[in-house]
């Protein structure tokens, strides 16, 4: 058992090796509470161990802190456990009913194995595709313990497995997120889940189409908001928009980790909160056209949809306007000295384009009056001077041939 290059793969082994002999660790881990597990795999069949947890004296793990986190002892005395297996390895016992093993530690300091089964992964939902057996699955490649890379009926795929209690909840949720996206519609959008895999008549991975596709740079923003804005207007919230979990594909935006897709029944309040689509951003190549009105129509929209406490000083009578609304109260508008204050404002008035009566009824705008140029005189002075008064000191200024 030890580190392998990452371009080595099962495919290449099998023409150079003996591979049926082959042990690989594939996962492992080690909890202060649960104990250390080492996760094997032999020619298709996979056996985890669990063995007595370390803890380091005089360390509290039950507060979160620097001094919990794992260090080179951790490290020594996971990797000794290992040492002790590679010494069992002949009377492992794979491709049984069994899946797990505890480690136990003998009076004698010598180790032995308890078998047992355990079955992590328990669905959300009813199998909803064909179930695929694991030995029908040419596996060609492990990248680590949750994701493996095979070839089933000519055709390459891609496994996502829980073979242990860390990633079973993934793959049932990867079921159900795969099974809502099926009957949103929006299927097209996810690389398609082909089969649930199973072992010893129990489920223990899902199948899926191969992931291939390039990460996503900015330039792809408007496709994926067009895609998310699609599959929220299905009754589905994506709760992974990370980066690493968008791919650019031939066909299109395709998405990952559809396990944290939440469910939205219909009818519930989160289902028809999911109309609400934020409108995309212009993008290079595709801008967005608008007009003055349709600026306005969307700026109230943001105003009146937007919490009061982060509203800006500009648009609070906006808010006081909505505030009324909201209460059933008269608007600004009813009030009599609103109506008086807006008569008093209004001094000139103009005519439709389209009015055949305009002529003579009103000021053509080349009679311009000549306003008097006269200083202006504030009402409220903030300061005893204005610039159109002049001091009443002067300033004298010398003459030539006063230098001398």
């Amino acid at each position: 058992m030890e580190c392998a290059r990452k371009d080595l793969t099962i495919h290449k082994l099998r023409r150079t090796t003996d591979f049926e002999n082959l042990t690989f660790r594939i996962g492992g881990y080690t909890d202060p509470d649960q104990g250390r597990f080492y996760h094997l795999w032999k020619n298709g069949e996979v056996l985890s161990i669990q063995a007595e947890p370390y803890r380091r004296p005089g360390i509290d793990y039950s507060q979160t802190s620097l001094s919990t986190r794992p260090f080179l002892c951790d490290r020594e005395a996971f990797l000794y456990l290992q040492e002790v297996l590679q010494t069992m390895l002949d009377n492992l016992q794979f491709g049984t009913e069994n899946n797990w093993a505890h480690l136990v530690k003998q009076k004698d300091n010598t180790y032995s194995l308890i078998y047992t089964r355990k079955e992590f992964v328990r669905l959300k939902c009813p199998v909803w595709t064909k179930k695929v057996n694991l030995d029908d699955i040419q596996v060609t490649r492990i990248v680590d313990c949750a994701l493996w890379e095979g070839i089933h009926e000519g055709m390459e795929v891609d496994l996502f497995m829980g073979v242990h209690a860390l990633w079973s909840h993934f793959v049932a949720s990867e079921s159900l997120g795969h099974k809502l996206m099926n009957e949103a519609g929006v299927s097209h959008y996810t690389f398609k889940l082909l089969a649930h895999v199973y072992k010893s008549r129990m489920v223990i991975g899902v199948m899926c189409e191969p992931i291939i596709g390039r990460r996503v740079c900015p330039t792809d923003r408007a496709a994926v908001f067009a895609a998310v804005a699609d599959i929220q207007r299905h009754g589905i919230l994506l709760g992974s928009l990370l980066p690493h979990d968008i791919l650019i594909t031939p066909e299109g935006v395709r998405f990952l980790n559809i396990s944290a897709l939440p469910h939205t029944p219909l009818g519930s309040r989160a289902r028809d909160a999911l109309s609400y689509v934020i409108p995309r951003l212009p993008s290079p190549g595709r801008p967005v056209y608008t007009t003055p009105e349709l600026a306005v129509m969307q700026f109230v929209w943001s105003v009146m949809t937007s919490p009061t406490e982060f509203a800006r000083s500009d648009i609070l009578p906006l808010l006081k306007f909505r505030e009324q609304l909201r209460k059933g109260k008269t608007a600004i508008t009813d009030d009599p000295r609103h109506r008086r204050c807006t008569k008093i404002g209004r001094k000139i008035l103009i005519a439709p384009l389209d009015c055949s009566e305009s002529e003579g009824r009103f000021e053509t705008l080349d009679q311009i009056v000549t306003a008097a140029d006269e200083p202006y005189k504030p009402k409220w002075r903030s300061s005893p001077r204005t610039p159109y008064e002049r001091p009443n000191k002067k300033l004298l200024l010398p003459k030539d041939g006063d230098d001398e």
